[in-house]
């Protein structure tokens, strides 16, 4: 079997998420799907990835790892390596009729736990999405930490925090988790301030406490506080995870799906695993990233949760279900494997060519 072509375009929802996707297709007629993020912009993304992954045609996609390493010595982009690496796994799963997940070593779980992003700029606007997300099938939510403009931060800050998170928790109930996702913007300093202040609350973990800083200073933050820290989605590599679990600064890994493919999250979680760390696939896209993620959750020993945006627009919610044949929704809280070959979704092109923004 040989790759034959290489599509990618870029996808927008009704709401304005973009995102890229890419086709894979072979000379047996197995076509596999993967994706990406779509910055800088769509157009030029897509003319990246087309350029990128043109020297794939003629390479067996069976090789997923020789392919990687090819493409590496080409001086590709990252995200080219992981829709490469993905797509190569999904033709390879519809080749052998099985699941990517018994591709990758077999299942170590029979359902993987999911997590909604959601989002809102007020209390009320968060708890509204949680309560539709809860709805839908939720029991786990990541919460965007919202920072007043200035550089103090008063005690009305870290109180006001505290009340936000409980409010939500009143209104999803005691059954349900909660993750504080600070994307990288407080100092060490006011991220365990944070963390004090949530000691009690029990957060599955503070997402990016702080930004990209030396390990040490990053450790800081876990060793002066009992709340779990996740560190990871903006690493390009995984000796920058190495270098946090060595200091004993991270409870979650965090790579992201856009941007590893599942080959190299599979070698961070092994690296996490001797640490007894867990891992949680960072995703921000559409619903063929969550399928790759829940396949690689379904493999690894150390998953924890896997990520996924929840769309309170109910326009987007239709146009992810069009173009993957699924719904994304989880049963109380969990994703359940699909037993169907590759990455286990039907990928409508005519939904595809309906919100192409870019080619």
């Amino acid at each position: 079997m040989k790759i034959s072509r290489v599509t990618p375009r870029a996808i927008a929802e009704p709401g304005g998420r973009r995102y890229l996707v890419v086709r894979v297709d072979t000379d047996e007629g197995v076509a596999g799907y993967a994706e990406t993020e779509a910055r800088p912009e769509p157009r030029v993304a897509v003319d990246q990835l087309r350029r990128e992954l043109q020297r794939l045609v003629g390479m067996d996609p069976a090789h997923a790892v020789r392919v990687d390493e090819d493409l590496r010595r080409a001086r590709a982009s990252l995200r080219s390596r992981a829709v490469a690496n993905v797509a190569c796994l999904d033709i390879l799963g519809k080749a052998a009729r099985a699941p990517v997940y018994e591709i990758l070593g077999g299942p170590t779980r029979h359902k993987v736990r999911a997590m909604a992003a959601v989002t809102g700029g007020s209390d009320a606007e968060l708890r509204e999405s949680v309560l539709a997300a809860r709805g839908r099938g939720h029991r786990a939510f990541s919460i965007p930490l919202t920072t007043p403009s200035g550089m103090e931060r008063g005690r009305s800050f870290y109180t006001g925090v505290r009340a936000t998170l409980d409010s939500l928790r009143d209104a999803a109930g005691e059954g349900c988790d909660f993750v504080l996702d600070c994307g990288g913007r407080p100092s060490p300093g006011e991220a365990l301030s944070i963390a004090d202040r949530l000691e009690g609350f029990h957060l599955l973990w503070m997402d990016e406490p702080c930004g990209e800083l030396s390990a040490t200073a990053q450790a800081s933050i876990s060793r002066g506080s009992v709340t779990p820290v996740g560190y990871g989605r903006g690493f390009t590599d995984n000796a920058r995870f190495q270098d946090l679990l060595r200091e004993d600064g991270v409870d979650v890994l965090r790579p992201a799906l856009a941007t590893h493919g599942l080959t190299s999250i599979r070698k961070a979680a092994a690296l996490a695993e001797t640490y007894y760390v867990a891992v949680a696939p960072f995703h921000c896209g559409g619903p063929i990233g969550t399928a790759a993620g829940i396949q690689v959750c379904a493999a690894l020993p150390n998953s924890f949760v896997q990520e996924t945006p929840f769309c309170t627009n109910r326009a987007d919610r239709q146009a992810r279900a069009a173009i993957s044949g699924w719904d994304e929704e989880p049963a109380d809280g969990f994703f359940p494997l699909s037993g169907k070959p590759g990455l286990g979704l039907e990928v409508d092109e005519g939904a595809l060519d309906s919100y192409t923004v870019a080619r």
